[in-house]
């Protein structure tokens, strides 16, 4: 019997020692009232990652989670999403050929309903990550904060407008030398 106590002590510490380490976080991020916005969730270290189940919690007042899609490590992985719950996003992936690298994993589409100054945290809780043999990888998370600043949805527009002006100025030259 004692033996048997010990080999299953030795087992136990040898898949403690051998456990791999992975760090879940969302970085800091801003956007204007009104605008898309996509907000990263990124994996550093990760050695053979098979699954993940993330929770990211918001502000319902500040953001309104719209969408989730892969990121560059996760663009193997099957991802599914669940945007309907108010201020909470919740993303189940699996890849059997493992997640390894630094890099963004995930990015959340919100769209931006606060009003300036406002803030909403970006909080990572219940996170579950096992590699590719099903055994739970230790994690750590890194949460983020999202911040409402001017900047206006309707960026990108202006240049779009000057875009036109010009072509149209270009076909009236174009129309006139041909007179």
């Amino acid at each position: 019997m004692r033996k048997i106590l010990m080999l299953v002590s030795l087992a136990f510490l040898i898949s403690l020692a051998s456990a791999s380490s992975v760090t879940v976080s969302v970085s800091d991020t801003t956007g204007g009232s009104g605008a898309t916005v996509e907000v990263p969730i990124n994996l550093e270290g990760a050695t053979d990652v098979g699954s993940m189940d993330i929770v990211l919690s918001y502000d319902a007042a500040v953001l309104q989670a719209i969408g989730v899609e892969a990121g560059e490590l996760g663009k193997n992985a099957y991802i599914e999403s669940n945007t309907a719950g108010d201020g909470e996003v919740i993303i189940a992936l699996a890849d059997a050929s493992g997640i390894s690298g630094n890099g963004p994993v995930a990015v959340v589409s919100f769209e931006v309903i606060g009003d300036t100054g406002a803030s909403s945290p970006l909080t990572l809780g219940d996170i579950s990550v096992h590699d590719i043999e099903r055994v739970e990888v230790i994690t750590t998370t890194t949460d983020g904060t999202f911040s409402v600043t001017d900047e206006t949805s309707s960026a990108g527009y202006e240049s779009a407008g000057v875009l036109a002006i010009g072509a149209i100025l270009m076909a009236l030259f174009v129309i006139k030398r041909r007179k």
